[in-house]
């Protein structure tokens, strides 16, 4: 496991073996939720997970935000509170999760794309750069998307 020792780390966040956390990352900070931001330090980041710097993953609220096992993380990108993000996913620079959301295994968001909150991107979605997925998109496994709003690109044929 390597901390930078630049990393915030709020009490009570869970960090399993095998994980990086790079520069100015600042992990279990409270929700921004109006009315809700007195919960703080609740997140589970599990094995393989590398969070490359400068990336903010907020507490839960009603449960914990979790960061998957083998899950990349690259700078500027954002983790809202009670977000699922499940093993393998990869989110890239200045991308944003929204609160409560779920990013299913193997997804991968492109550069600056935003989640909006209360999404479910389902498993092995790709995201195109700067893309917006709201809640009004309807995703399927294992297709790419992109534009604002979201449109079918076709399957993600890896």
């Amino acid at each position: 496991m390597f901390i930078h020792e630049t990393a915030i780390i709020y009490p009570g966040v869970i960090i399993e073996p095998n994980v990086y956390i790079g520069p100015y990352c600042i992990i279990g900070a409270p929700a921004e939720w109006k009315g809700r931001e007195d919960c703080e330090g609740l997140v589970l980041i599990m094995s393989g997970a590398r969070l490359t710097g400068l990336v903010t993953v907020d507490s839960g609220t009603d449960k914990r935000t979790v960061i998957g096992k083998d899950c990349y993380l690259q700078k500027h990108s954002h983790i809202g509170h009670d977000a699922i993000l499940a093993e393998g996913v990869t989110i890239s620079c200045g991308a944003k999760i929204g609160g409560h959301s779920i990013i299913e295994k193997f997804c991968n968001i492109g550069l600056n794309a935003v989640i909006h909150q209360k999404v479910r991107v389902p498993e092995g979605c790709m995201i195109g750069a700067s893309a917006f997925v709201g809640k009004k998109s309807i995703l399927k496994p294992y297709y790419k998307y992109a534009g604002v709003p979201v449109k079918e690109l076709g399957i993600n044929a890896r």
